[in-house]
């Protein structure tokens, strides 16, 4: 293809790497955009690897709502991707027009991003970036996603390794805001923190450093949504704590389960008498359930005069060995129905290291007799309560005994007496506590590995990949810092046609250290 195949219209954006142009194809008379790599970055064998996988990636997934890319070509000697051009507003723009919309409008950008996710992840392919502006109002109403280059596919290898971060700092997941490889449940997460915005014009995560957006992630739980219960419907509100639970397990099964629950909550809009809210319905229809209603009210009427239902309505006796039990709607789900001996019991188990979720209705008598009787008594003169969190989260161990990872629900008994406790993160050097437990009281201990960690952002030309006290961290270009502990840190970066660049960092506390080089023209023999 040559440049006189494209008419450009405007620059849309440029990084180290690419420029993107809103161009006219007159072949096809339609307006594309045209993604191009830089001209002197062409004879970069693994840079061009990656722009076409991404390409690949991008072009196998057709749905709506997924702005398409048409093929991969070239332009002015460059290669360059051929992306579908939208005419319509992004959703950020919309946004700060008029920053909260309609719980009816949050649920309709949920769905279309919900079905776009559900074709993209059905393929392998994890967008990384869910965010305001990389969702498209298109003029006709369409949900589009847009710009799946920080994606990756699940079967291949990824573009940057562990422990590089990538996305956009105010959407990541907890996951991803400490390196790890994002799944599919990082997109929900970060959905679900557009959603918030949307809904409540309040940017959850948004600080003005990484460190401070990473510090907001690594302490949100799903109960500090609470607060804008007002302001949208309980069903909507329970949606948004699933799709944000810190724990990637915890959250909706797949983005077709959770577009499953908007379906769900919209079907079952209407009122006790089976009349839709807002909406005309037949005037007999409408009868005909009140009517039922009306028998059904009557019907627990005479069950409640007659005692029927007040063993059922009785409240349940809560149980000493409940301090505290985590509130999110995972855990409601999990013991809906269950006694609070049986939910006692699910949390002593955990103190032993046995699973929670191994406790159920009818297990009572097979877990007692695993955990020894005297643990279910009351709290023993030589014996306290050990709550334990931690930030981002850790493995715990009090004394050589492994108790459990963060976050741990519930309290744990703990002889009286001075104990060390050490928190183990694989991405820091362990944090040793000690603790002393007096007999019948609580103690809480807290770490933050956050305390102590700073950044990196490293940005080579042409490309290197990087190394960090000699662990390989990623490859360039990256969009995010490395998170790292704060000290002196070794930063070698390797390209195969070049001696290695080697150089020393002192990284501070909650700052960002950057780290900027360009090879020597002259190549390594």
């Amino acid at each position: 293809m040559t440049p006189s195949n494209f008419e450009i219209l405007q620059t849309i954006s440029e990084s180290l790497t690419t420029k993107v142009y809103k161009a006219r194809q007159p072949s096809l008379d339609r307006v594309v955009l045209l993604k191009t790599l830089h001209k002197n970055l062409v004879g970069d064998a693994g840079l061009l690897k990656r722009f076409e996988r991404e390409a690949k990636a991008c072009a196998m997934l057709r749905s709506e709502h997924i702005v398409q890319v048409y093929h991969l070509d070239e332009y002015d000697g460059a290669p360059a991707i051929v992306i579908e051009y939208v005419e319509g507003t992004a959703l950020d723009e919309l946004l700060a027009q008029q920053p909260k919309q309609s719980e009816e409008f949050a649920l309709t950008v949920a769905q279309g991003v919900l079905k776009a996710l559900v074709v993209a992840h059905g393929a392998g392919v994890v967008h990384r970036d869910i965010k305001p502006g990389n969702i498209l109002i298109a003029r006709d109403g369409t949900v589009k996603v847009t710009d799946f280059g920080l994606a990756t596919m699940a079967t291949a290898p990824t573009l940057t390794m562990e422990g590089a971060m990538m996305g956009t700092p105010a959407y990541m997941s907890p996951e991803q805001s400490l390196g790890k490889q994002a799944k599919a449940a990082s997109d929900l997460f970060s959905l679900g923190t557009t959603l918030v915005e949307v809904l409540t014009g309040e940017r959850l995560f948004d600080g003005d450093s990484y460190a401070v957006c990473l510090n907001k992630i690594s302490h949100f739980v799903p109960e500090m949504l609470d607060r804008f219960a007002e302001t949208m419907s309980p069903r909507t509100l329970s949606f948004l704590k699933r799709l944000m639970m810190p724990l990637e397990d915890h959250r909706f099964e797949s983005a077709a389960t959770a577009l499953q629950f908007i379906r769900r909550r919209r079907h079952v809009t209407t009122n006790m008498f089976g009349v839709q809210a807002g909406s005309r319905v037949g005037t007999a229809r409408g009868y005909r359930g009140i009517v039922a209603a009306l028998l059904v009210f009557g019907a627990l009427l005479v069950a409640l005069n007659q005692g029927w239902l007040s063993d059922a309505l009785a409240p349940e006796k809560p149980t000493p060995l409940m301090t505290e039990q985590r509130s999110d709607d995972s855990l409601k789900q999990s013991t809906s129905g269950v006694s609070h001996d049986t939910l006692a019991l699910r949390t002593k188990a955990q103190s032993v290291g046995m699973p929670a979720a191994s406790v159920s209705r009818g297990s009572d008598k097979q877990v007692a007799g695993t955990l020894n009787e005297k643990t279910m008594a009351k709290p023993a003169a030589d014996s306290g309560y050990l709550q334990v969190a931690c930030s981002p989260w850790a493995k715990v161990f009090l004394g050589n005994e492994y108790i459990g990872t963060t976050p741990i629900a519930g309290t744990l008994k703990v002889r009286a007496g001075v104990h060390t406790l050490t928190f183990q993160n694989e991405s820091y050097p362990p944090i040793v506590k000690t603790v002393t437990i007096q007999p019948g009281t609580l103690e809480s201990i807290e770490a933050d590995f956050f305390a102590n960690a700073g950044f990196i952002f490293v940005s080579v030309m042409p490309w290197a990949d990087v190394y960090i006290d000699d662990q390989q961290r990623g490859t360039t270009p990256m969009s995010q810092p490395l998170l790292v502990s704060a000290g002196t840190r070794k930063v070698r970066l390797h390209h195969p046609s070049f001696e290695d660049i080697i150089s020393s960092v002192v990284v501070t506390p909650h700052d960002t250290v950057r780290v900027v080089h360009t090879f020597n023209k002259q190549a390594k023999h």
